[in-house]
C-alpha cells in the first residue's frame, strides 16, 4: 500500500507538472511573465538607486507592496485565460488525455490536476520576482532589523502570490470546466462584470480584483 500511495502522488505530480508546462506554453502567458519580470527588474533598479543616492535613510519598504498588484495581474490575466480555455477538448486533441489514462491518471483526475496547475502556475510566476525584489531590499538594508522587516516582506509576497494564484487559478479552471468553448467569457463575466459595477457603486472591495487588493494591503500593512 505505501508504494502504491506514492505511485499515485508522483502521478499526480507528473500530471500537474504537465498541465502547468502546457499552460505556459501559450504565447500570451509568455508575454506576461516576461513584462512581469521586466516590471521587477525596474523596481530592483529603483532600489538601488535610492540606496545609492539617499544611503541608509532610502526608503525601500514600499517597494515590493507597489510591485506586487501590477505584477500579480501582469501574470494571473494571461495564465486566467489560457485556463479558461476548453482545456479537456485541448488535450483531448493533443492525445494528452490518451497519454494519461495509460499513465493510470483518468479525465477526473486530470480536471483535478488542470485547476492545481492554474493555480501553481500563478503563484510561482507572481510569487518569485516578488520575493526575489523583497530579499533584494533586505539585502540593501544597514540594520539588521530592517533587513529582518523586509524578509517578512518577502513572506507576505509569498503570501500574497498564492492568495492570487488559488483565488484566480481556481476560478479560470472552474469557467474552463463550466464554460467550455465559452469559459473565457463565463470569466470575463465573473471577474470584470462584478468588478465594474461595484466600482461604479463605489465599492470596489466588493469584487474579486478588489478583495485582492485588499488581502494584499493586510499582508504589507497598507502599503
Amino acid at each position: 500500500m505505501p508504494s502504491t500511495s506514492k505511485a499515485g502522488l508522483l502521478r499526480a505530480r507528473a500530471s500537474v507538472a504537465l498541465c502547468r508546462a502546457r499552460l505556459a506554453e501559450r504565447g500570451i502567458v509568455r508575454a506576461g511573465t516576461a513584462l512581469a519580470v521586466l516590471t521587477v527588474a525596474g523596481f530592483a533598479v529603483a532600489a538601488i538607486v535610492l540606496r545609492v543616492t539617499d544611503g541608509a535613510e532610502a526608503q525601500l519598504d514600499a517597494l515590493t507592496a507597489g510591485a506586487a498588484r501590477p505584477v500579480a495581474w501582469l501574470v494571473a490575466v494571461p495564465l486566467a485565460l489560457a485556463a479558461a480555455e476548453d482545456r479537456a477538448a485541448i488535450d483531448r486533441r493533443d492525445g494528452v488525455e490518451a497519454l494519461a489514462a495509460v499513465r493510470g491518471v483518468w479525465p477526473a483526475g486530470l480536471e483535478s490536476a488542470r485547476a492545481l496547475a492554474a493555480m501553481t502556475a500563478i503563484a510561482r510566476a507572481a510569487g518569485a520576482p516578488l520575493v526575489a525584489l523583497a530579499l533584494l531590499t533586505a539585502a540593501l538594508a544597514d540594520r539588521g532589523a530592517v533587513a529582518l522587516h523586509r524578509v517578512a516582506g518577502a513572506a507576505g509576497a509569498l503570501c500574497f502570490a498564492v492568495v492570487v494564484g488559488v483565488t484566480v487559478g481556481g476560478i479560470a479552471a472552474a469557467c474552463g470546466r463550466m464554460g467550455r468553448a465559452r469559459g473565457r467569457w463565463l470569466l470575463a463575466a465573473v471577474v470584470v462584470g462584478p468588478w465594474a459595477l461595484a466600482d461604479l457603486a463605489g465599492h470596489g472591495g466588493w469584487s474579486i480584483p478588489g478583495a485582492l487588493d485588499a488581502v494584499r494591503l493586510f499582508l504589507f500593512g497598507g502599503a
